[in-house]
């Protein structure tokens, strides 16, 4: 689906009041090698959450080093036989690394642009019941922006364990309601 698109589907669900002034933006660097993207959203023009490829890539290739080092994780050895080289403990330890430096740095809202339009697309596809109650943090921020979210499904939201990013739509719905 082109960005554009979606656009218009996501912020055609927004609240009235909030439609304008709640804006989803995407930016795809083209001229990058590998053309990363940065996903923004704006309230009255102001930034409330971003999440950009090179950020993120950053973030979790120095985390997915610094636990390399913690487990003191061999060195992998070339080997001109691919398939013992692919199949070797070493190899399996750093992928395991840095599998949990992607789940550290996104637990701290840190997040690539392209699993952020991702899930913006399901999204807009799902029924309402399924994200309001969604593992990721992003959709449960955006749902609080819903013409769908009614007053008496919205007193029964707890944002208190919750991340900065949920609380922070929270309080800024809150304040358009009362």
């Amino acid at each position: 689906m082109r960005w554009s698109k979606l656009k218009q589907l996501a912020e055609g669900l927004l609240l009235e009041p909030l439609k304008g002034r709640i804006e989803y933006h995407c930016v795809i660097h083209r001229k990058s090698h590998d053309q990363t993207g940065t996903f923004r959203i704006t309230f009255d023009g102001m930034e409330i959450f971003r999440a950009s490829d090179i950020p993120y890539n950053i973030a979790a290739t120095k985390r997915g080093q610094e636990l390399t080092e913690e487990r003191a994780i061999d060195p992998l050895n070339w080997d001109s036989d691919w398939q013992k080289m692919w199949e070797s403990k070493e190899l399996k330890q750093l992928h395991a690394a840095y599998d949990d430096a992607e789940i550290e740095v996104k637990e701290q809202g840190i997040y690539p642009s392209s699993e952020i339009i991702g899930l913006l697309f399901d999204y807009i596809h799902m029924p309402f019941e399924n994200a309001l109650s969604h593992e990721h943090p992003f959709i449960r921020a955006i749902v609080l922006f819903d013409r769908r979210l009614g007053k008496r499904r919205w007193t029964n939201i707890n944002v208190e364990t919750e991340t900065d990013l949920v609380r922070k739509c929270y309080k800024l719905r809150n304040e358009l309601n009362g």
